[in-house]
């Protein structure tokens, strides 16, 4: 039963395969390049309580760690590059590509101001340290690949596609920078040693970490695009005598979903496109004698 249901999916797949290849179908190679808002948004990771107290290790654990922390956006911006298929018949649209996306995104992870941990000074005194990192900036890099699969339609010179789009970050980095504070409290002494740098009590200091590679990660976009033919158009549909068409085009997408650990992305920009017809096989009419 499962060999006849391979052979039915196989046999269905040919089919649609030919009719997508043959007449009156147009077909397209399609370069298209692109440039947007990004924004990167955490559902999940991380909760910090700064009303509760932590342990100086579990602070370390995530200053300057690149963790993904709940609650934490950013904005930025995010250039790609795409090349794939269109299809066209009459009004219908059906396009499928490759494309290569970097994004950049600033952040601002949560204050981190209530860890505690006993040290040692310079003359061996026993302390307890009040550590906090503030206004905490970080920047977070992504490349990858996405795989975009939309329909539509086009009426006159405008167009629509919507669709999904699967994205695979397979390089990251992050870097963290801020402002570090350290307090000192002694059992001997009634008020807490600040602002004393010397000493290594230290107020507002500005800190940097170094960077840290990004897993990666893999998300699934919802994706719409709406657009205009700029050059090309003639009557506004595709026609059989075929030329390069160019458009210009808004477009959006959504992360629905996302890797664990992967922030969410939001992209908001301009597409330009050209299309490039295939050539197209033409049969001879002449009269054979």
């Amino acid at each position: 039963m499962n060999n006849r249901r391979i052979h039915i999916l196989m046999t269905a797949g040919i089919l649609m395969l030919v009719s997508v290849c043959a007449y009156p179908f147009d077909h397209y190679i399609r370069v298209s390049g692109d440039f947007s808002y990004a924004r990167d948004c955490a559902h999940g990771g991380i909760a910090w309580d700064n009303t509760a107290q932590v342990s100086l290790q579990d602070a370390l654990a995530v200053i300057g760690s690149g963790a993904m922390e709940k609650g934490v956006s950013g904005n930025g911006f995010a250039p790609a590059l795409g090349v794939g298929y269109r299809l066209a018949h009459n009004h219908f649209l059906f396009d499928v590509g490759l494309g290569g996306e970097y994004r950049q995104t600033w952040l601002k992870p949560h204050d981190l101001t209530n860890a505690y941990a006993r040290g040692k000074d310079e003359e061996g005194l026993i302390y307890m340290g009040h550590h906090q990192w503030r206004e905490r900036r970080s920047v977070l890099r992504h490349a990858g690949l996405t795989l975009p699969v939309t329909i539509g339609g086009e009426w006159d010179e405008w167009f629509f596609l919507a669709g999904v789009k699967g994205a695979v970050d397979i390089w990251g980095r992050s870097e963290e920078q801020g402002l570090y504070t350290l307090d000192g409290a002694y059992d001997r002494y009634m008020n807490a040693f600040e602002g004393m740098p010397n000493h290594g009590f230290v107020t507002d200091e500005p800190y940097r970490c170094e960077p840290k590679s990004q897993a990666v990660s893999i998300s699934l976009r919802a994706c719409a695009e709406v657009g205009y033919c700029v050059y090309g158009a003639s009557d506004g549909r595709y026609k059989r005598k075929q030329t390069v068409k160019v458009y210009v085009s808004a477009f959006g997408e959504y992360g629905v979903l996302t890797s664990k650990e992967a922030y969410a992305p939001f992209l908001l920009g301009a597409r330009v496109t050209m299309l490039v017809p295939l050539p197209v096989k033409r049969e001879c009419t002449c009269w054979k004698f």
